[in-house]
């Protein structure tokens, strides 16, 4: 067989666009030459050209074996490496490459990887050396070890010292003053975030992230307000997201629902035309495997014996999660947490085919499992009190959590669906979300999401305590006081000074739960109800 001649006629196939046939006589080159660089570089090219991803991958990872000093390669292949198992691997070709070629390119790069592996501190200091070995664009890799320590760590201490190291590198880097900005808008200090947001325009006038931080920071009540218009401005050449919720909150402060409605869909139009599409039959049989999975039988088998009492808030999305935590935070006794990414993360690396895969986890990956979480606690919160993890959709796993911690405390929130599904219409969430690109939806995962709890409940019944939204905000003392002797914790006053808290929050309720209790998010779909009445339908 003619290597030579095959790579030719597989050139000329790829040409005339005969890649079924193109691939084949690459294929056929490997049989003979199990190495030959120019025919996986061809093969690695065919398979992206067909969507065949998985396949480019491994081509790739053969390449990386043939050249293993040539960071391009890994390069490519951490680009294309979205899953945990993904980032083993090629966090074990960097570690190799390392060994053999220490420079900055490649620590940054690792580093990079580590991070997103949620590998905190092993990424700081691979970033680190990355700066020791006089990476370009130093201010950059300050940044991102700030992001670590921000968004992983919790340490905005230490976040706002890098910030400020890139700023003596490159004083009019826009990048930093913007997340010292979002840091001091976490903290509810406004008027820092606002200088902070100011600066990066009095640099990069156009910046447009901190334009939209600036509308969020602000109560709208002119539609002639100088902001407002410069972003209405913005907003007839500019399709992104971020803008046209921005813009839809500010005509809803002004009371123009109509034109709020308009900038809402334009922004989740775009979404959703970017996302996978939200499938209800492919849900449903979601929902329903979790439920066949996690039954009595099953926790009966799996259940762990473990005395420590975590407290988890969980519910959808924009049901009141955030004021809970920060009522509880406010009491002496409990640390917010926020939204941890312990269990999305863990579920997505050992058991990606979640719920399936669950049926006979051994005793010993529970334990270690149940140990890290604490580990992390500890590590992260520190000691000696009780933490609040508010990860909304933790709901999903509240089997497998019950299981590690049979003594766990679940708290659900719930509000009324139209005001639900509105607020999450309203807000920009991430692929992972997809159900909050349309109402129709949203309302869908909403029913399914009561069914499981339904089925939580009868499993954990008692370990399951229910915060109405309208309850809380409405009788917030006699809610609380049900809430905390639920959790065993006696009563005090400072519950109801939650506002006055200057810790960290970390989600689309910045600046919401930095007010006292107020009323007026109940039956805020009302005015669209009348406006559009089949959205709700």
């Amino acid at each position: 067989m003619n290597v030579s001649q095959l790579l030719t006629d597989a050139t000329l196939a790829f040409r005339a666009g005969r890649l079924d046939e193109s691939r084949k006589l690459l294929e056929d080159v490997l049989t003979v030459d199990h190495d030959n660089q120019s025919s996986l570089w061809g093969l690695f090219r065919i398979c992206e050209a067909q969507g065949d991803e998985a396949a480019a991958i491994e081509f790739l990872h053969r390449l990386a074996a043939v050249l293993p000093d040539d960071i391009s390669i890994l390069e490519a292949i951490s680009a294309r490496s979205n899953t945990p198992q993904q980032l083993d691997r090629v966090l074990a070709l960097y570690r190799l490459y390392l060994q053999r070629n220490s420079i900055a390119d490649g620590h940054f790069n690792y580093a990079y990887l580590l991070a997103r592996a949620g590998e905190s501190e092993a990424a700081i200091a691979s970033y680190l050396r990355a700066i020791e070995l006089g990476a370009e664009r130093p201010e950059e890799i300050e940044l991102n070890i700030a992001t670590v320590y921000s968004q992983q760590l919790r340490d905005d201490q230490s976040a706002e010292r890098h910030l400020y190291n890139a700023l003596s590198i490159n004083e009019k880097y826009v990048p930093a003053y913007f997340n010292l900005g979002c840091i001091a808008e976490q903290r509810g200090d406004r008027p820092v975030a606002l200088a902070q947001f100011s600066k990066c325009l009095d640099i990069q006038p156009d910046y447009l992230p901190a334009l939209v931080r600036l509308a969020d920071a602000q109560k709208f009540s002119d539609e002639s307000s100088p902001l407002l218009v410069r972003l209405k401005e913005i907003g007839c050449e500019n399709e992104d997201p971020d803008l046209h919720f921005a813009l839809g909150r500010a005509f809803e402060q002004c009371g123009n629902y109509s034109e709020a409605l308009t900038h809402f869909e334009r922004a989740n139009s775009v979404d959703r035309a970017n996302y996978v599409k939200y499938e209800n039959a492919l849900t449903e049989a979601h929902f329903e495997a979790i439920k066949q999975n996690f039954d009595a039988a099953w926790l009966a088998g799996h259940v762990m014996n473990n005395q420590n009492e975590p407290v988890f808030i969980c519910g959808m999305f924009r049901s009141g999660s955030t004021l809970v935590e920060q009522i509880l935070a406010a009491h002496s006794s409990f640390t917010p947490a926020g939204e941890r990414e312990f269990f999305p993360r863990l579920i997505a690396k050992h058991l990606p085919e979640f719920p399936n895969g669950c049926a006979s986890l051994s005793e010993k990956m529970r334990r270690e499992w149940a140990n890290s979480y604490q580990t992390e606690s500890e590590r992260v919160f520190g000691c000696n009190t009780r933490l609040t993890d508010k990860r909304p959709d933790n709901f999903l796993y509240l089997g497998l959590i019950k299981a590690l911690f049979p003594r766990a405390k679940i708290i659900l929130t719930q509000r009324a669906w139209r005001d639900i599904a509105w607020s999450i219409f309203t807000t920009r969430f991430g692929p992972g979300q997809h159900y909050a690109t349309s109402i129709e939806s949203t309302r869908h995962y909403i029913n399914l999401q009561a069914d499981l709890m339904t089925h939580w409940q009868s499993l954990f019944g008692d370990d399951i305590f229910v915060v109405e939204y309208e309850e809380l905000v409405l009788s917030p003392k006699k809610s609380i006081s049900g809430l905390l002797n639920f959790l065993g914790e006696p009563w005090e006053d400072n519950c109801l000074r939650f506002d006055s808290l200057k810790n960290t929050v970390r989600t689309e309720s910045v600046w919401q739960v930095r007010q006292p209790l107020y009323t007026s998010s109940i039956g805020r779909a009302d005015p669209y109800l009348a406006l559009r009445p089949d959205l709700f339908e």
